[in-house]
């Protein structure tokens, strides 16, 4: 097996970790939620200051919770994209120093194909083991990014469907934010709408009868915002529960109804998801009901916390690439300008 280090600052959570080969021996994460929660949204220059304040110590912590030394790392594994550009060249800077000063090879990992391999990943006694069929059709979904993605193998996927807009989690972050609660969205509006009706608000489901297997959620949050902007701040904190409970129903109507069309077209013999909104429970029994009714195995990551950003994702794809010696070959070129668009 190969020891890897990886890091991860795509967006406003700091994180590092040790991987043998697709094992975990460490994983650690500094959460910015605090520090943008009060803009209601990630703020780029406080991202990027409290990523190079806690960069170099994260590193440290996820070297000495995994008991290995720098200099027993084979090689580094770095985002490179997509996420916010100034986030993700702190990470790129402090990958390049490391890889430079220790004589390391260094990997470039796409954030997205590391939500995807999260479902591969190991604990340090090597569990759980999985034996995913394969092609594979991945549903990812987070504050950045929602899309439907035909995995043949390892390495090679191929987007069958995206957001021409926004992602379902920004969507639920929106949400939050015109009803006055607070940032991140998702989280809240899952406690909310446990106790609350789902039908309280006739909501659109966008794209339902379009061909295709794009999203959109733009239109959703403009019909929800102009459905309440006229309420009183008493009558909103008055069906806080109803007003999270159907939105949320549509946007998970909205995420399976599209997704359930692309199983029915490609036949994966399996079913994957991950990213920060499949740690909501109801999305997930929802998933799992859809797995059952076409007869398919379903993979979730095996721990919510590899749901959200994490290194340890990175860390998996890195060791794949590096096995089809997919390295860096120039350090010193890796973009100055990481490609937040990628």
């Amino acid at each position: 097996m190969k020891k890897i280090l990886a890091i991860e600052t795509s967006c406003d959570d700091t994180c590092a970790a040790v991987l043998d080969g697709d094992r975990i021996l460490s994983d650690v994460i500094s959460s910015q939620i605090d520090l943008h929660a009060k803009w209601g949204g990630v703020v780029p220059n406080l991202a990027k200051r409290a990523h190079e304040e806690k960069i170099g110590p994260i590193v440290e912590e996820a070297l000495k919770r995994a008991r290995v030394k720098i200099e027993e790392i084979d090689l580094i594994g770095i985002t490179y994209g997509p996420g916010l550009a100034v986030a993700l060249g702190v990470g790129i800077e402090k990958a390049k120093d490391l890889a430079k000063k220790y004589k390391k090879k260094l990997v470039a990992v796409n954030h997205i194909e590391g939500h995807i391999l999260s479902n591969f990943l190991k604990n340090s006694r090597g569990k759980p083991e999985r034996k995913i069929e394969l092609p594979a059709l991945v549903l990812t979904v987070s504050g950045g990014h929602s899309k439907i993605v035909l995995m043949k193998k390892i390495g090679k996927y191929e987007v069958k469907g995206e957001t021409l807009d926004d992602a379902a989690g920004e969507a639920l972050d929106k949400a939050s934010k015109l009803m006055g609660l607070g940032y991140p969205g998702g989280a809240i509006i899952e406690r909310l709408a446990e106790k609350g009706d789902e039908k309280f608000l006739d909501l659109p489901r966008p794209m339902k009868g379009r061909k295709g297997f794009d999203y959109s959620f733009s239109g959703l949050k403009t019909s929800f915002y102009y459905q309440i902007k006229d309420w009183s701040k008493e009558k909103i904190g008055k069906n806080f529960a109803n007003l999270a409970a159907s939105f949320q129903e549509a946007v998970f109507d909205s995420l399976l109804i599209r997704f359930e069309k692309a199983v029915d077209y490609y036949c994966p013999k399996s079913l994957m998801a991950s990213g920060g909104v499949m740690a909501n429970q109801n999305l997930r029994k929802r998933l799992k009901k859809l797995a059952k009714k076409r007869n398919l195995p379903l993979y979730l990551p095996w721990s919510k916390k590899l749901n959200t950003d994490n290194a340890a994702m990175i860390g998996v794809v890195a060791y794949y690439k590096a096995k089809r010696g997919e390295f860096v070959k120039n350090i010193s070129k890796l973009d100055r300008e990481p490609r937040a668009k990628l």
